[in-house]
């Protein structure tokens, strides 16, 4: 649960600062504390679906990974509909914005799987070593 919370604010933190990149390129002079929550709460839903889509235990990862991008793209329209974010960003830059979080979120996860696997050679190499005289 730790982690899941650590990921949601984590990619709400990257998606406020893409977003504040993005409003730069467009001239605008501000973000509004609602966007915040807004994102936070877009977030939320979207880590809930690729928690859901996790479970569906897909064979093929490029398949996942669509699926999971699709997602994204979905809620973020969904979410940009409710939220009125198209009279500011248009849509395409929303898909771009989803598509590159997920792409960013994969590679620090794989970056973390890395570490650990150092961790647990280190650990495993040092169990060893005690165990050989």
């Amino acid at each position: 649960m730790k982690k899941f919370i650590v990921n949601i604010f984590a990619t709400t933190g990257i998606s406020l600062i893409f977003l504040s990149v993005i409003a730069l390129f467009f001239h605008a002079k501000c973000i509004y504390l609602q966007t915040v929550f807004q994102v936070l709460g877009t977030n939320i839903i979207v880590h809930f679906g690729l928690i859901l889509l996790s479970k569906l235990e897909l064979k093929h990862s490029m398949i996942e990974m669509f699926l999971d991008i699709a997602l994204i793209i979905i809620v973020l329209i969904v979410f940009g509909s409710i939220f009125h974010w198209f009279t500011s960003t248009p849509i395409w830059i929303l898909a771009i914005l989803g598509s590159v979080m997920y792409i960013v979120s994969v590679i620090l996860n794989l970056l973390y799987m890395k570490q650990e696997a150092h961790e647990i050679n280190a650990l495993i190499k040092k169990r060893n070593s005690k165990k050989s005289p």
